[in-house]
């Protein structure tokens, strides 16, 4: 069965009876006699951790491929729920979903009703400077001109480093890499895999991210299922064909083709 077929995208709001019931129904059988699972997955559509490709309709991103390369090994068959990023842990306690694959950081909080897989990738906060920069880590722009996204925590990072005075504040991440790029800051701050992303749809050869890097705000992504028996029995499957794609080639592979890399790998 291609990857293709594996996905099929349901409205969060909208999910018809006949969807429904064909979740229900006896699973059909695949050529090697194996049952073929329907798996319901909720995501907030975000890219680039899990989003649906407009022209194609496949679930792709960090975490949508990862999960399409698990679901082949698994022969599961991949239904998509979409809604809101604060909404997604609710989705999955209601039993409108089975978990949650869409750059969810594990967090103590979360823990408390969520039971998370193994690690998928790690991602935080990445530092970007200019091209031709000296920069190796964050003690080198301590009194620098650093700049953020205004309404982000990484304005706490600036404020280690440096005073209000040398803080710019962006309302864009794209004003904030053309800041960069025309050396009005020194060092920025800004979600490591939304810009990483950025640069690989729009290639600029003026700045670059510091790599390696060690995130002030470190995140541990993972799957997160409820707390109960069969999703406990799905956890494990999951994270046995997730050991295997670690081991594999392609895991690494997906990490660069969203311009991450040996920083994110998860053990």
């Amino acid at each position: 069965m291609t990857m293709k077929k594996k996905f099929s995208l349901i409205a969060a709001l909208a999910v018809s009876a006949l969807a429904l019931s064909a979740c229900s129904s006896a699973a059909p059988e695949s050529q090697d006699g194996d049952a073929e699972r329907t798996v319901k997955i909720v995501t907030s559509n975000d890219a680039p951790f899990s989003f649906v490709d407009e022209s194609t309709g496949e679930l792709t991103g960090i975490d949508g491929e990862m999960l399409g390369a698990m679901a082949e090994a698994l022969n599961w068959k991949i239904e998509v729920v979409v809604t809101d990023f604060a909404t997604m842990p609710q989705t999955v306690l209601s039993k409108k979903a089975d978990f949650i694959a869409d750059g969810l950081y594990v967090t103590d909080s979360r823990k408390e009703t969520l039971a998370f897989s193994d690690t998928w990738y790690y991602q935080g906060e990445g530092m970007l400077v200019p091209a031709d920069s000296t920069f190796t880590s964050r003690d080198d722009a301590k009194g620098k001109t650093v700049g953020v996204m205004t309404g982000t925590t990484h304005l706490e990072i600036a404020q280690e480093l440096t005073d209000e005075a040398h803080i710019k504040q962006y309302d864009s991440q794209a004003n904030l890499i053309q800041a960069i790029a025309n050396g009005q800051v020194d060092a920025g701050f800004t979600d490591q895999a939304v810009v990483a992303w950025s640069l690989v749809q729009n290639p600029n050869d003026k700045v670059k991210l510091v790599s390696p890097y060690e995130p002030y705000f470190p995140g541990t992504i993972a799957a997160a299922f409820r707390q109960d028996a069969d999703s406990d029995a799905m956890r494990e499957e999951l994270n046995g064909a997730l050991a295997n794609l670690k081991a594999s080639p392609k895991y690494l592979e997906i990490l660069q083709k969203y311009g991450l890399g040996e920083d994110n790998i998860a053990e």
